[in-house]
């Protein structure tokens, strides 16, 4: 990979939106996208990816965030977006339609490659809309299959079955074709790629929203809705448990705590986390707002406590 100056950065990221806002498209991180962490990866046959962060001040808040997109000799030919949370990563892949004809899965693999690269994801989740949930287009090309040749699975043991069935259907029959109704019924759920090494199925019941349906639900019941106070006492029961003081700490990185302890606040057991696994959180918190978004993913990808602590969170429906 080659980092790419600030000014190439902001060429690069301008390219990307000229290119998908003619077609009506728009991405968080190509309208929010930080020129100084544009990289590049020339992966031959004439293709070149590109990926880049969020600044401090736009980034998720828990998730790191990587946007990019991909030419080929030159000319535009997709948009990525993938964002991560430890080793799990949601990833959206979308080729123009005037080049899917061409390599298009080989320039997906390779894209998955860089992305484990800058993020340190194994664990790749595709979107049900990239698959056909509410996109007809999806269903006429017959994305699905696309991403099962790949080698990715259902999360949803009543899609795997389906899936198995069509599978001894096509085996038998050669020329059969699942038909549209099957494959928006395939849609409904998220498909995902565990690379070797993989705790299978680990991420499987979990959903990012339910982490913020337990905040929420706190909100209403501890704060009567008030999201003021349900900063503020999260942020002094957290900052007394790691024994911090982020009021000390820079404006960025006081909002990146106060967006964190939300969260630490659902975890019964921090107060009785040891020193190491404290210090090592606040280093996690600090890059989060200081440092660039794949360092932050790496740093956050080897705390063992947090991730099982956060797919608990997760994996909860609420």
């Amino acid at each position: 990979m080659k980092k790419l100056s600030r000014r190439e950065g902001r060429r690069i990221i301008d390219l990307c939106r000229e290119a998908t806002t003619v077609r009506y498209r728009e991405l968080y991180g190509t309208t929010r996208g930080d020129p100084a962490q544009v990289v590049q990866a020339n992966v031959g046959r004439g293709v070149e990816i590109f990926l880049w962060g969020l600044p401090p001040e736009r980034r998720l808040p828990l998730r790191a965030y990587q946007a990019g997109f991909t030419l080929k000799n030159g000319v535009p030919i997709n948009y990525i977006e993938g964002i991560a949370l430890f080793e799990w990563m949601e990833i959206g892949f979308n080729t123009f339609y005037a080049y899917r004809d061409g390599e298009t899965a080989w320039v997906y693999s390779q894209v998955l490659r860089l992305l484990h690269q800058t993020l340190g994801a194994t664990c790749i989740s595709v979107y049900p809309y990239q698959l056909g949930k509410d996109n007809e287009e999806a269903i006429k090309s017959g994305a699905f299959w696309f991403y099962r040749k790949l080698g990715f699975r259902p999360m949803r043991a009543e899609l795997a079955r389906v899936v198995a069935a069509e599978e001894k259907k096509i085996a038998a029959n050669p020329a059969y074709r699942t038909p549209p109704a099957r494959l928006r019924r395939l849609a409904e759920g998220h498909v995902v790629y565990e690379m070797p090494g993989s705790q299978i199925g680990a991420w499987d019941r979990f959903q990012m929203r339910n982490i913020g349906f337990a905040v929420q639900r706190r909100m209403a019941e501890q704060f009567d809705g008030d999201a003021a106070k349900i900063r503020l006492t999260s942020k002094t029961r957290v900052a007394q448990a790691l024994a911090v003081n982020p009021d000390a700490w820079s404006p960025l990185e006081r909002k990146t705590f106060e967006n964190y302890a939300l969260v630490l606040t659902l975890i019964p057991d921090l107060v009785r986390w040891v020193k190491d696994e404290k210090q090592d959180l606040v280093r996690v918190i600090r890059a989060k707002a200081l440092s660039t978004e794949s360092h932050y993913a790496h740093l956050l990808r080897d705390r063992t406590r947090l991730r099982s602590a956060m797919l608990r969170l997760g994996s909860a429906r609420h």
